[in-house]
């Protein structure tokens, strides 16, 4: 592969260049360093390369960086299309026994390992990158497990456009008995199939 291949290879993947990817396409790290050189690539951390025009996905990179890390909360409503707004702080999950990252400006969470990985899927950030995230039925039963954690409008808002848009309820009820939450889970949604 020569460098022309390597620039294509990042474009290919939104314009990210990193460690895993370079080494499935056996790419010689010489190329990159050259690149690099040339201004064709910029480096973002050890190991993360990017485009000169690429616009930076904290959550990517981040996914990159802290390959354990699992979106959640309002970072995780966020990136399933249940919330209006991104939040401020990223919220990310970790399970215990797992290294605890320093990520400036984000909550970490670190709780029991079959917690943890409970409804984990994969989803696309803004950019289209994926990043390991909770999906929408396991973060809709977390308003229940923290509803003082959520502000009312964004709790209400996420569980109507699950409801018009996602809903699955045989999913939904199963995360929620795994997670002790399974009579409000149902008692809401039931009022809301009859409207």
């Amino acid at each position: 592969m020569d460098k022309e291949g390597v620039l294509l290879v990042a474009e290919k993947n939104n314009g990210y260049l990193h460690s895993k990817l370079m080494k499935e396409q056996d790419i010689p790290s010489v190329y990159i360093s050259r690149l690099a050189k040339e201004k064709k690539l910029e480096k973002v951390y050890k190991g993360i390369y990017t485009m000169p025009d690429t616009p930076l996905d904290v959550y990517y990179i981040y996914s990159l960086k802290y390959p354990n890390i699992i979106y959640s909360g309002e970072s995780a409503l966020f990136l399933n299309d249940l919330s209006s707004k991104q939040s401020v702080k990223m919220e990310i999950t970790l399970p215990y026994g797992v290294n605890v990252p320093e990520i400036p400006d984000a909550k970490i969470i670190v709780t029991r390992k079959k917690t943890a990985r409970l409804g984990v899927t994969v989803v696309e950030t803004s950019f289209g990158n994926p990043v390991k995230a909770y999906g929408k039925e396991r973060v809709v039963c977390d308003l229940f497990v923290r509803p003082e954690h959520y502000d009312a409008e964004d709790r209400i808002f996420a569980i109507k456009e699950y409801a018009r848009h996602y809903l699955d309820v045989e999913n939904l009820y199963q995360y929620a008995k795994e997670l002790g939450v399974y009579e409000e889970v149902k008692n809401v949604f039931e009022v809301i199939s009859w409207n």
